[in-house]
């Protein structure tokens, strides 16, 4: 490992350690207006998933670097920073899964709407952050994405277990993995995989999705309005994913 690569490694336990701090307090927090058994269960769940987020920043350290320049940056950045605070609430959010929310104080209850709602929030402003303070990086595309997945998979799991959205609505949170998992294997036996033409549209979807899963987290929201709305917001996306993979296995050219 390189000096640099060292000294951002080191920055990344420092905010991985802080991290922790947060669901150490969070924890704590809840052992004391709830109870120690749900303090336990968001601790070891979020941790999981806050490794996990860590994980994924860690082996990509090597790409922090501006992808048109291909100048090397000494430090994560701000940008980088925020989508990693992303991660941590995302974190945050998977803690409650397990739970039944009609056994959580009034407090608790909202605190996973606070959280993927802040999270989902900060997905608009990471990459403006990035391209404001001028550190716009290959390493901070490549984990926004992956956590915008995260999300979308973590968030409609609580979502749906608290019976606020549709089960069929999951086949979004599996979506992104099929088709990474289907991209593995076209590699894997040597076929191509072509470039995905940037489209708008695909981000705007994704959006979508998210403040629909943010919205239906909130207790005030009935899942009367929220099943339906998901349904639907679901097949443009769903649809969006096959034309995806049409084209990057080069079915179809361009949309």
């Amino acid at each position: 490992m390189s000096a640099n690569s060292t000294t951002i490694a080191h920055e990344l336990y420092k905010l991985g350690t802080l991290g922790t701090i947060f669901l150490a307090l969070t924890s704590t927090t809840l052992s004391f207006i709830d109870s120690t058994k749900l303090a336990a269960s968001f601790l070891i769940i979020s941790m999981i998933s806050w490794l996990y987020v860590l994980a994924n920043c860690h082996r990509r350290l090597h790409l922090n670097y501006d992808p048109k320049s291909k100048q090397r940056f000494q430090k994560l950045g701000i940008g980088n920073h925020l989508t990693l605070a992303r991660g941590l609430l995302i974190g945050a959010t998977a803690g409650f899964i397990g739970t039944d929310p009609s056994t959580l104080s009034k407090f608790s209850v909202f605190l996973p709407a606070i959280f993927y709602t802040v999270a989902a929030i900060g997905d608009a402003l990471d990459g403006y952050i990035a391209r404001v303070t001028m550190q716009t990086t290959q390493l901070g595309s490549e984990l926004d994405n992956e956590l915008d997945a995260f999300g979308l998979l973590i968030a409609p799991v609580l979502a749906v277990l608290w019976g606020k959205l549709h089960f069929t609505y999951l086949f979004v949170s599996a979506a992104f993995y099929i088709f990474r998992l289907g991209i593995y294997f076209r590699n894997h036996q040597g076929k191509p995989v072509y470039e995905l033409i940037p489209n708008q549209f695909r981000r705007r979807l994704a959006g979508y999705q998210m403040g629909l899963v943010a919205t239906s987290l909130w207790a005030p929201v009935p899942a009367e309005l929220t099943k339906p709305v998901g349904i639907l917001l679901m097949i443009p996306l769903l649809i969006r994913f096959l034309l995806d993979w049409l084209q990057i296995s080069g079915r179809i050219k361009k949309q």
